[in-house]
């Protein structure tokens, strides 16, 4: 499995879709610009990024991951609107992780730029 390179998008918002999404992690990788990111499947999926695992991409999940009822969304705010990082000294995520509980779900990844 490749990693989704979605770093050079420019289209804000943007909306990607990815049918067949298995049991190990399935890497979309982020533009630098991003400020929210939201994770839609439509199954029973877990969301990771490196924290205090070190998901990548084909890997099975670990222990450390999040788990999301399938129709359901997981968002998380990654900059503030400003391009500020919420807190100098953290490492921001730069990719996001997801994959199905049990067979294939298909997810939809919002990336989105600007204040709620």
């Amino acid at each position: 499995m490749a990693a989704v390179d979605l770093s050079s998008v420019t289209n804000v918002p943007y909306f990607y879709t990815k049918a067949s999404v298995g049991t190990s992690w399935q890497e979309f990788k982020l533009p630098s610009w991003v400020s929210k990111v939201i994770v839609q499947a439509s199954d029973d999926f877990y969301v990771g990024a490196i924290g205090a695992e070190t998901p990548s991409d084909g890997a099975s999940p670990g222990t450390h991951k999040f788990p999301v009822s399938g129709g359901a969304a997981y968002s998380v705010v990654i900059n503030d609107a400003d391009d500020r990082r919420w807190f100098e000294g953290l490492t921001h995520a730069s990719s996001i992780f997801v994959a199905a509980q049990t067979g294939t779900t298909t997810v939809t990844i919002a990336i989105e730029k600007g204040r709620e």
